[in-house]
């Protein structure tokens, strides 16, 4: 069972997932765009034979970020699964939910609530690499993890650092280093199955 709840305000989405979640006494398992993806909803699509209760699981901002992830196969099999499945989201595009309403999932579309305009923070980002301290430097890799997914923040970071290649002269080939190593990271991420955010925020915390 997949229902989806979309709106801008989200006492609003908390109220109505109040509501579904009444009907279902079994512990909730919840998920983040932060910390887990929508392939890994996969392992929750069929329930324990040795258990009366069915599970529910909660994803928040989920389709925002990893719209990609939901292949036409996966949505089937989550409308049709026994475990209840909850994904909250702020917005999602008009296509997208009637394509999960085509395949059989429920949709609240909170229309009535003003969503505010989010400005666009991934740049914010490449102060992971210019900010002068470590701490800073953490802080706005963590920032900007908080709205972004890795895979799209590496690419600002590459991005920058070709800049400040071309542009900072003696500095270049401190920056170039670091350019390196976020490629080298990023390899191992790719090839070892290493997690890209931690391998990310390693060469943040080294460079400099």
């Amino acid at each position: 069972m997949l229902t989806v709840i979309i709106g801008g305000d989200s006492e609003a989405r908390t109220n109505k997932r109040e509501d579904i979640l009444k009907q279902h006494s079994a512990e909730v398992v919840a998920l983040d765009d932060m910390m887990s993806s929508i392939s890994e909803l996969e392992q929750y699509l069929y329930p324990s034979l040795f258990s009366v209760v069915v599970p529910v699981i909660h994803g928040k901002y989920l389709l925002e970020e990893y719209a990609e992830q939901l292949t036409k196969e996966l949505l089937q099999k989550l409308v049709i699964s026994q475990t209840v499945f909850i994904l909250e989201e702020r917005a999602l595009a008009a296509a997208f939910i009637k394509t999960i309403e085509k395949e059989g999932g429920t949709v609240f579309h909170d229309k009535g609530s003003k969503q505010v305009a989010r400005p666009n923070t991934i740049f914010g980002v490449t102060a992971a690499i210019t900010a002068t301290s470590k701490k800073d430097r953490w802080l706005a890799y963590r920032a900007a993890r908080s709205e972004h997914a890795p895979e799209a923040l590496i690419g600002i970071l590459y991005w920058k650092l070709r800049d400040l290649i071309e542009k900072s002269g003696a500095r270049g080939a401190a920056y170039k280093m670091i350019y390196t190593k976020l490629m080298k990271a990023h390899k191992r991420a790719w090839q070892k199955g290493f997690v890209l955010d931690v391998a990310i925020e390693k060469v943040v915390l080294e460079s400099q």
